[in-house]
């Protein structure tokens, strides 16, 4: 019994030994945990998508079928309603756009990205612009990400319409429009913010 006794007694002192100098107290400081500067959390939220055909986005005049693209490229109109996207904060100070493109078409294609205030009103604040997207890429990334300002910001929540001008330009092999418009795009455009928990 004396030995089954000495054989705990020695156990909880080795216990009590490794807990207590193998811990740094330091990383058990609280107070650390309970800093809202360090805790930046982030809002993803979709914004607008969509997967067309190039046919349905027919510009004007149409051309015929054994037109080749031209050298300052086919211009596709494109207005979708912005529905319901609200991100009013006072602990937001900046949104992003992230738009990602798949450009399954034979041309290159860039776009200009606007908001309406109504289909065919023109456009309010900034128009963003991608740059240059190459042909037959599956997930384009557009870099840098459009960055909304206070004003900005106003103006997406006010706006009814999102404006997207594409164009698609002849590659190093020429395509026919009769080629081009049998083809597809798809792109998801959505918005991220950093939240300042602080300021709540």
């Amino acid at each position: 019994m004396k030995l089954v006794k000495h054989f705990i007694s020695g156990f909880v002192l080795l216990f009590a030994s490794i807990i207590l100098f193998s811990c740094h107290l330091d990383d058990f400081n609280l107070n650390k945990l309970a800093n809202p500067v360090d805790i930046i959390p982030e809002v993803y939220a979709p914004l607008v998508y969509g997967t067309f055909t190039v046919a349905n986005l027919v510009p004007l005049p149409v051309p015929a079928n054994s037109t080749p693209i031209p050298i300052g490229g086919i211009e596709l109109p494109l207005v979708v309603s912005k529905s319901g996207t609200s991100f009013s904060s006072a602990a937001i100070d900046s949104v992003y756009l992230i738009t990602h493109i798949s450009n399954n078409t034979p041309c290159a294609m860039e776009f200009d990205l606007s908001f309406l205030n109504s289909a065919t009103g023109p456009s309010i604040g900034k128009i963003y612009s991608s740059g240059k997207i190459p042909a037959n890429t599956p997930d384009f990334e557009v870099l840098p990400l459009f960055g909304l300002d206070r004003t900005d910001q106003d103006n997406l929540q006010s706006a009814t319409f999102i404006k997207l001008d594409f164009r698609l330009f002849p590659s190093t092999t020429p395509s026919t429009y009769g080629v081009v418009k049998l083809t597809s795009f798809a792109f998801n455009i959505s918005f991220y913010a950093p939240v300042h928990i602080q300021k709540l």
